[in-house]
This record gives C-alpha cells, structure tokens and sequence, in this order.
C-alpha cells in the first residue's frame, strides 16, 4: 500500500537544519552576559544591537527566564537613558536588535529568479511596552534591496510568539555564493520619521522610508521600558513550525565559526609558544572550527597579564602584538620585548594567563 501525510508541524524533533537562524534560542553568549556603552556591537553570539539614537542609552543583556517552556535564556534590551518622542523625530536614527546571515548558506531561496521562495520568521517577544514594532530584511548584494513587516505586542510583560511571511524577492539580482553578508534581518526597537513613509511590505530596493515604515513603537519613552527576544527561527517557505532546538555544544560550534574565545580568566591554559629569538615568542592556536575569513585578535591586557614558563621558571608579560600569517584554519600570533616578553630565544614555552581580567579571542564576523 502506500501512504501519504502533510506535515504541518514537526513538533520539535524531526526534519532538522530547518532554522537558518544561529543561537536562537540565545544560549550561547561568548563575550559575556552584560553590555554596556553600546553603539553598534554583538552582545549573545550572533546578535548585534545597532543604534545612532540622540540621547536613548540601553544595557543588553542574555537573561535567564523560567517563564517561557522550553527555553531557559533570552536577550533583554532595557532602556537605561530614556529619548521621549522618538517615532514622531526628524532624521534618519534608528536603534535595532539584528543577526546577518552567510549568503552561501542562503542560496536555497534562489533571489533574483523566477523560482524564488518565501521565509517565514518566527520568534517570541516580551515587553512593558505595547504597540506595533516591526522586522526589517536588508539585502546588500547586486542591487540593495528591503522589506519589512510589522507585528503588534498586545499583552505587557507576556511572552508572544509572532510569526512573520516575506515574500519571495523574484527581483534586484541575488544573494551572492560567499562568505560575505547575504541577508541581514532587523527587529526595529525605535526609528525616527527618516524610515517611515514609503510601503514596505513587499521587496524593493532599498531606501530610508522603506525600511522600518510600520513601526510606531519604541522603548526609549521611559527609563526600565525594555524588549526580550529568544526561540527565533527562519525557514523556507510559508509556514511557522516549531522552534528547532540544537544541543548548547552544536550551537556553540556554529557560533565559533565567527567569534572564537580560546582563554579567558586567570590561570587558563593558552598553549605553548615558540622562541624565535631572544625575547620574541609566536604562540600558534588551531581554532574549534573552521573560521568565516581570516579573523582578527581582541584581548583584554594588562600589567602582567601572561605568564610564559621556561627553563625552571617564568617570566610575565602584558599583552600580544600582531597576528602572523593567520588563516581561517591557523592562528599566529607574537609576542615580544615590546609587550613585555623576557625569554631565551629558541625555546618553547608554556603560556598561560595570569589575572582575572586576561582574555584572547578572535573575530571573523560579518
């Protein structure tokens, strides 16, 4: 015999690699789990927040929740400095909750044919603050291109599922086959009249007045409005399934594609380093996966940051200099008498960190 069924929900398990979305589920934060001074910077891995509001100050922070089942972390925009009016503003600022996405990974939508396909964004949304925000999409390849679609939050301090469908964009050339931005998706938290005014539902190219047209909310009215995200997934096609959840350590590999944190704190391992010459050491690190593109150095130093064992003892030093023939699959890094380092050249050393405040990461983010 045979047998045929639609599914219409996979009911968590099943049919997996459905959501585009990396860390939706807001599990994985690398760089920490409270940012301040914020102007355009990630916070939870993946997600950035991007502003050039006047005045309107915010703290991101990854939350833990016990009020949404099934999800036990979230990010939480909160006003710290409130900017009153902002919606009803002249100019073109705008503050954003945003992710970018690979274009090579985007290529199954095939923009720019005849045969391309709608996405559907779900995700789920608290906040004090009620009223209609909205998600904006941003293609930069060949021709710019945006849409944006807006959703209502109808309940304070209650979780909401939203589910949004955007529409095919059968124009404006495609997404590029590499490794650059192919797709950058906004949830607009506050915008100035600038990004109003032009209808925005279906794909164009892209323009101010396009690009967050339906979104009359804000949460820099008043000090403490904030706005939390978690569960946000992107798929191929028209219909909403449930939330894909992936183990903390899968996610945190796909995360580690783009920002990699190989120590952190005092007296963690960093790995075992090179003399060159008299105090001048190379230190090589092979990352947990493959990187976007060669990636770049962020360190925390500090007097006496990094020790270096050697010979029956150690020497201290502060900070690292420049990468060295670094790759997507390589890590060099120097160390020498200009950061502190005091060694007999032609040695291989032990390094380790040495106070609380040392960090060495690296960024490949798009």
């Amino acid at each position: 015999g045979t047998a045929s069924a639609k599914i219409i929900d996979v009911g968590g398990g099943g049919l997996s690699h459905r959501n585009i979305i990396i860390n939706g589920a807001m599990n994985v934060s690398q760089r920490g789990t409270s940012f301040t001074s914020l102007g355009s910077e990630y916070t939870v891995d993946r997600f950035r927040y991007t502003e050039n509001i006047d005045t309107g100050v915010v703290t991101v922070t990854q939350e833990s929740i016990t009020d949404l089942p099934g999800f036990t972390k979230a990010a939480k925009i909160n006003c710290t400095t409130a900017e009153a009016g902002v919606p009803s503003k002249a100019g073109s600022k705008f503050a954003a909750f945003n992710t970018k996405l690979e274009g090579q990974d985007l290529q199954q939508l095939a923009y720019g044919t005849s045969s391309a396909k709608q996405i559907t964004l779900s995700f789920y949304v608290k906040s004090n603050v009620t009223g209609t925000f909205c998600v904006s999409l941003y293609k930069g390849d060949q021709t710019a291109r945006n849409v944006s679609l807006g959703y209502t939050i109808n309940s304070a301090n209650t979780w909401e599922r939203k589910t949004l469908t955007f529409p095919a964009d059968t124009g404006g050339g495609g997404i590029d086959n590499d490794n650059g931005s192919g797709l950058e998706i906004y949830w607009v938290v506050a915008r100035q009249q600038g990004y109003q005014g032009a209808t925005s539902t279906t794909w164009g190219n892209n323009t101010d007045a396009r690009f967050a047209n339906l979104c009359t909310a804000t949460i820099f009215e008043n000090t403490n409005d904030h706005i939390m995200f978690t569960g946000v997934q992107l798929e191929v096609g028209d219909t909403a399934t449930s939330f894909e959840h992936r183990s903390f350590g899968d996610e945190l590999l796909r995360c580690q594609r783009y920002y990699y944190v190989h120590a952190k704190g005092d007296n963690k391992v960093v790995g075992v380093s090179v003399g060159y010459q008299a105090n001048d050491i190379f230190l090589m690190i092979y990352p947990k996966v493959e990187m976007r593109t060669t990636p770049s150095l962020e360190q925390a130093t500090g007097t006496n940051y990094y020790r270096a064992y050697n010979n029956g003892g150690y020497d201290m030093f502060d900070s690292w200099g420049s990468l060295w023939n670094t790759h997507e699959r390589m890590i060099s890094i120097n160390a020498n008498s200009s950061h502190g380092v005091s060694s007999n050249g032609g040695q291989p050393q032990m390094i380790i960190t040495s106070q609380s405040g040392a960090s060495l990461a690296f960024s490949a983010e798009l």
